[in-house]
């Protein structure tokens, strides 16, 4: 069912819908409980060409990796897209939203299973959630090698690592020839020459890759805590 907000203030929003609702239908759905509903805000605005040509060189390079048909790699991709988000996709009617949402599944994919890519397509560059799985992965976000390291953006310097909150700080994802170029001429100069954009991790991901263990995390989370309860205290 469509519908037009046509007030909205904080978290409340007036919606106007096309056909009129049939109070004893909203009855029989609430089952003497409280009303819900599933609201989907429309991106009105259509994908962009560097969305759909993005999204059509990581199917192919797919195709390629899998040994399928171009047809039968993009259809096993709609398949596991909407296996994993519940909905379907369509490149011929997707919002720029929408193709977002796709082009960041297929960075994913691509990463997560090992897909050698040509080169570095400028377009992909734009999508932080790039840099984001190349740590995940553990794939250097210049020439796409394994086993890469975990650079710190921001140097950590002589402390302890074990006694660093490393949510903190931004990371890049480099395998050791690039990690050693960013000693060579200077971090601010690889980010520069390379495009990279540094990421934030979160804890998931930070204990998946073995920078931080949950009860690292968790103690941190209570210092901070305890922080804000004593700050709390001197103000009163």
């Amino acid at each position: 069912m469509l519908g037009k907000v046509i007030y909205h203030e904080g978290n409340r929003l007036m919606i106007e819908f096309e056909e009129e609702i049939n109070p004893e239908f909203l009855k029989l759905l609430a089952r003497d409980k409280e009303n819900l509903t599933d609201v989907k805000l429309i991106d009105n605005e259509p994908k962009s060409a560097k969305q759909n040509a993005l999204a059509h060189a990581l199917i192919k390079d797919i195709s390629k990796h899998q040994e399928l048909p171009l047809h039968k790699a993009k259809q096993m991709m709609k398949d596991l897209y909407k296996e994993g988000q519940g909905i379907e996709f369509s490149h011929a009617e997707a919002s720029m939203t929408e193709m977002n949402t796709w082009v960041e599944f297929l960075i994913e994919h691509v990463l997560s299973e090992g897909i050698s890519l040509p080169k570095r397509y400028s377009y992909l560059l734009e999508y932080e959630k790039f840099f984001y799985y190349c740590c995940k992965y553990r794939r250097c976000c210049i020439c796409g090698k394994p086993h890469a390291q975990i650079h710190h953006v921001k140097a950590v310097g002589k402390r302890n690592r074990n006694k660093v909150d490393h949510r903190l700080f931004p990371f890049a994802s480099l395998c050791w020839v690039h990690h050693n170029i960013a000693h060579t001429i200077g971090e601010n100069q690889l980010l520069n020459d390379f495009v990279i954009t540094p990421v934030y991790l979160d804890k998931e991901t930070l204990i998946k890759i073995g920078i931080m263990s949950n009860a690292q995390i968790i103690s941190f989370d209570q210092k901070y805590e305890d922080e804000e309860l004593f700050k709390k205290v001197l103000k009163e």
